[in-house]
Parts: structure tokens; sequence; C-alpha cells
């Protein structure tokens, strides 16, 4: 279980680094996303700024031994990233995107979870 902990944690990272980042740099997209959720820019920002910090807690922490702080970083950070991402699906639903919308959040979320209960597991 601890492999599969350690391949979700690394799809985290990947995941949120590159969302994060999006939103950091305000592309295009970020921009209609921010526009559609309403998001000012720089609340964005800062979405994508924890998103980047909550991906590479749970890096640091995967490299951390069992039971130290380090590796409770990661719990953490990937307990944080969960919760975001269950407002992220709550918002995207009640603004009306459906499935197709709050799947994306939705998945990721669950990823968080699972990478989570196996950690701790």
């Amino acid at each position: 279980m601890r492999a599969v902990a350690s391949i979700l944690s690394i799809i985290i990272f990947l995941a949120f680094v590159t969302a994060g980042a999006q939103k950091l740099i305000f592309n295009t997209m970020a921009s209609q996303t921010a526009e559609h959720l309403g998001f000012k820019k720089s609340t964005f920002q800062r979405v994508g700024a924890l998103e980047v910090l909550g991906a590479l807690g749970v890096m640091i922490g995967l490299a951390a031994k069992h039971g130290s702080w380090l590796a409770l970083l990661n719990e953490v950070a990937a307990g944080g990233l969960l919760a975001s991402m269950l407002a992220g699906t709550a918002l995207h639903m009640r603004k009306g995107d459906g499935l197709k919308g709050a799947a994306p959040a939705a998945a990721l979320g669950l990823v968080c979870l699972v990478e989570l209960i196996l950690r701790l597991a």
C-alpha cells in the first residue's frame, strides 16, 4: 500500500503544481475560469499559490520516514488539498457547471482522499 500511496503522492504533486502554476501566471484559461467562478485575479492567484505549496508539502512528506513530522506534512498537505477540492467541486456545482465542470476537482479530491487513507493505514 505504501507504493501505491507514493505513486498517488507523485500524481498529486504533478497535478497541483501544474494547476497552481496556471493560476499563478493567470493565463487565458485561468482568467476565464476565475471570471466564471467569481474570483478576483489576486484571489485566484492565492488559490494557485496554496495549491503549489500543498503539492510541495505532499512531495516533501513523501521522502520522510513514517511517523516523523515531515511525514505529517504529507498528510496535512493532502488533507488541505482534499478540502480545497471539495470546495472547488461544490463551487462548480453551485455555478451550474454540472458533473462535467466539477469532475476534475472531484477526481483530484478522490485521489487526495485515497492517498491519505493509504498513508494513514
